[in-house]
């Protein structure tokens, strides 16, 4: 892929857009050198995400005020990263674990489930999956503090398998009870610092899992279910549909799949895979709501400071327009995760995009509006390299420079697929 579309590719694709001056910037580096950086940045210096959650102040007594700084603070630190791929993928994993802080008391729980992801993202899939098997956000989420010795409940362990390891076909109902009763015994009251073992409630009968004899506990269980070929092939699977989108070559993928067998590590698998979609690997896919929310507010500038901590939850738009996507943060709407993307096409959530994109363009900075000044600029700026399809393009350019076309722009079919 020409540079300048492998750059625009990186910046619509992985980092959710761009924030003023770092389209330049990237082309000052060079595709390779901004890849290492996004994919190793303690090595080049970029200092760490802060906490989002860290300034919630959370009260027992009203939730629901704690929830929605929750997602706004989340949204907040996603589109003002340092670290936009660490972002990414701590999307991607509260997509594939899927655990909705509807069924987390307290909500804090929540919040440190999401720091958890965030830890380990890049990481080493072994200890991700051992750590979230025992968060206390999962193990509310999928009934494990019911999980005793005697009484052992199926639910997570039958989504281990089905939707966080190995996949439908590759085990038996005999696996989903030997999981169960392997895993019991923790705990996660609403009222506690976080989850706990009680081995009382635990059963520590030898089982047969996927073959393999033996397991009895949380360390037993995952080493048998991450070391399964079909679990190597799901997680790259996922990773290659993610990041080259839902139509790329499955081909392309096999090597990066034996590797990530060997040692279970995340991050040369992400890199290849960005690696792979800079070669020209990636095929087209759909922008969905929330990369689309975070390329607008990086773009109209509407950082932290300005908007203030409650600050989106101020902007009218945002509440319609997260109940029509259907993609809130923190709030997937079943175990599966997020509807595929193609369902973000409809009619009212075009609508509910405008919307907001209107009230956001309100909010633009300097920097937005002198881009607005000229239509070819507009679209470069925004990432699309190529400029605007004609019809985009004269669209966008009969509406004054300024809020009407920046609104124009973010609503515009062109920015809905990269």
């Amino acid at each position: 892929m020409e540079e300048r579309k492998a750059l625009g590719w990186l910046g619509r694709k992985i980092t959710w857009g761009f924030s003023p001056g770092v389209f330049d910037e990237w082309q000052g580096l060079g595709v390779d050198r901004v890849v290492d950086t996004l994919v190793d940045p303690d090595d080049h210096g970029v200092p760490e995400r802060p906490d989002p959650f860290a300034e919630i102040e959370f009260d027992p007594e009203n939730m629901g005020r704690a929830v929605g700084q929750g997602v706004s603070a989340w949204v907040l630190g996603a589109a003002w990263s340092p670290r936009p791929l660490e972002t990414f993928m701590d999307f991607f994993w509260s997509d594939y674990f899927a655990v909705s802080i509807r069924s987390v008391r307290p909500s804090t729980f929540m919040f440190a489930h999401m720091n958890l992801l965030s830890r380990h993202g890049l990481g080493n899939f072994r200890d991700l999956l051992h750590d979230v098997t025992i968060d206390a956000a999962m193990l509310q989420f999928l009934d494990g503090t019911t999980n005793t010795a005697g009484n052992p409940n199926e639910n997570y362990g039958r989504e281990l398998l089905e939707l966080y390891s190995v996949g439908v076909g590759n085990f038996t109902e005999d696996d989903v009870k030997a999981a169960a009763v392997a895993l019991t015994g923790w705990v996660a009251p609403p009222r506690s610092y976080g989850a706990r073992f009680v081995p009382r409630r635990h059963d520590d009968t030898p089982q047969t899992l996927l073959g393999v004899g033996g397991v009895n506990d949380v360390a037993t269980v995952i080493d048998t279910v991450v070391e399964q070929p079909a679990t190597h092939r799901r997680v790259v699977s996922k990773l290659a549909t993610a990041i080259l989108g839902p139509d790329h070559d499955a081909s392309v993928t096999a090597g990066i799949v034996d590797r990530f067998g060997e040692d279970l590590e995340l991050r040369p698998v992400v890199r290849s895979l960005v690696e792979l979609g800079v070669d020209g690997a990636a095929a087209p896919s759909i922008v969905e709501p929330l990369p689309w929310l975070v390329t607008a507010l990086r773009f109209v500038g509407a950082d932290p400071e300005r908007l203030g901590r409650d600050g989106l939850r101020r902007l009218g738009g945002l509440g319609a327009f997260f109940r029509t996507s259907g993609q809130v943060p923190l709030l997937p709407p079943n175990v599966g995760g997020f509807p595929e993307p193609d369902a973000y096409l409809s009619t009212s959530a075009t609508i509910a995009r405008f919307n907001l994109g209107a009230l956001l363009a309100q909010r633009a900075s300097r920097y937005a509006l002198e881009a607005s000044d000229d239509v070819d600029r507009l679209a470069r700026t925004l990432g699309i390299v190529d400029g605007f399809t004609p019809t985009t393009r004269d669209a966008v350019g009969s509406l004054p420079a300024g809020p009407d076309r920046i609104a124009a722009a973010l609503a515009s079919p062109d920015l809905l697929v990269v």
